[in-house]
């Protein structure tokens, strides 16, 4: 009889899949169980891969492919189900008001459960799914109150931020990740996963704005008295700081990459005028041109500015948001770029540290790099949520899965029940 192989979740094992515009990461942790119900995440395995392309294009799939298999090596265990972080362009948010008479006086869970509800039917416009729901405050009588479970009271509002995701991105995972051998497990936004893993609560609670640089897109998560208030992306990244100097400097794409990471930066340095860096030629890389870092400072400054001005421009409401920012955190591969904390702090006109993700039982160093910051939260996340599955199953009640794609509606009650 053919031995039976175990699922995933039977060999307690949860796998977060980070897809960025030039490279896969994957994080894949073992869930032990702990006194409480919960469960403590020791990593096992991870991967990155990058870099890869077919006709001149980056190749999605074998990067994928190539950073699953690596993490699969570490591990030396194979997975199916995975988590993916959506990228923050695919997403939309919407703030919704829920006001709730409170028939007994008295506010109970029931009540909350009611509010949250009555939110999930507005959680997703037509042709998304909805992924999270944040509460933003709740008031009581007018009055904000942090729990207001047991609280007497007349009337129950609650604002609540509601994130969904396109459904034809959720689509192109799923049949992405299909063609790889696995199956979505859950998705999760890129911003909030970002986020988790890197952000600290004091910062959460003064006002924060998490900019995460990738390649091909910048995402961003505002958080303000330790709520999300709005998250999303804009498709400018680090691509857009290589093709400018490829462009204006005439050398390959592959060469202008390696001259970023080499010598670029966003800031002028004493004596850069009189350092020279050489260029090969675009069609002849034999042929070279010098110019000095001070030029290159000059080309990579403005496009890196726009990157900042352009996340803090699709904050809702920017100019009311902008007041709530206190502090700004940099994460993600762009946030590496030498002068990148100095010029988001003149952008944004406040304090930027380099955010990375706090290191998990049993990670390697390589899993603390900014551009491991979605993948490791998004791990986070997912482990979470099999946490409060089991909490929910211990008290008779058996919980919904985040699933993308899957009735938009009629599952996002069921969801903020479960999460709340």
């Amino acid at each position: 009889m053919a031995r039976q192989i175990k699922s995933v979740r039977e060999r307690g094992l949860v796998a977060a899949i980070d897809l960025g515009g030039s490279k896969a990461a994957c994080v894949i942790a073992q869930l032990t169980p702990v006194p409480g119900g919960g469960f403590k995440a020791d990593v096992i395995g991870v991967g990155r891969h990058g870099g890869v392309c077919r006709d001149k294009r980056p190749d999605v799939e074998a990067s994928l492919r190539a950073a699953v298999e690596a993490a699969e090596r570490m591990a030396g265990e194979r997975i199916k189900r995975v988590h993916v972080a959506a990228a923050g362009r695919s997403l939309g948010c919407r703030r919704i008001a829920v006001d709730l008479d409170i028939s007994g006086g008295v506010v109970t869970g029931d009540d909350v459960e009611e509010c949250l509800d009555q939110a999930g039917t507005a959680a997703a416009p037509a042709g998304s799914t909805a992924l999270h729901a944040f509460t933003v405050r709740y008031s009581l009588d007018a009055e904000r109150v942090d729990n207001p479970v047991g609280l007497a009271g007349g009337v129950l509002a609650a604002e609540i931020l509601g994130v969904s995701v396109r459904d034809s991105y959720a689509e192109n995972v799923e049949s992405l990740l299909g063609r790889c051998g696995l199956e979505l497990e859950g998705l999760v936004a890129a911003p909030c996963a970002a986020g988790e893993a890197v952000l600290i609560e004091d910062e959460k609670e003064l006002g924060v704005i998490l900019v995460d640089i990738g390649a091909r897109s910048t995402d961003f998560a505002l958080y303000e008295r330790g709520a999300l208030i709005a998250c999303g992306g804009v498709p400018v990244g680090g691509d857009h700081v290589t093709r400018d100097i490829a462009q204006i400097f005439g050398s390959p794409i592959a060469k202008a990459e390696r001259i970023k990471t080499l010598y670029g930066s966003a800031l002028s340095g004493a004596g850069d005028e009189h350092r020279l860096i050489d260029f090969p030629q675009l069609g002849d890389e034999s042929e070279i041109t010098r110019h000095s870092r001070a030029e290159l400072a000059q080309v990579i400054a403005p496009r890196f500015e726009e990157i900042i001005e352009l996340a803090l421009d699709s904050l809702p409401q920017a100019g009311a948001a902008r007041r709530a920012i206190r502090r700004a955190v940099l994460t993600g591969g762009g946030s590496l770029l030498v002068g990148a904390r100095e010029t988001a702090e003149r952008v944004i006109g406040v304090k930027t540290r380099l955010g990375r993700p706090v290191a998990l039982a049993g990670a390697p160093e390589m899993a603390t790099a900014p551009q491991f910051s979605v993948a490791v939260g998004a791990l986070q996340i997912a482990a979470r949520e099999r946490t409060e599955a089991k909490r929910g199953q211990a008290n008779g009640r058996q919980l919904e899965p985040r699933r993308a794609a899957s009735g938009v509606i009629g599952q996002v009650g069921a969801w903020l029940r479960a999460n709340f």
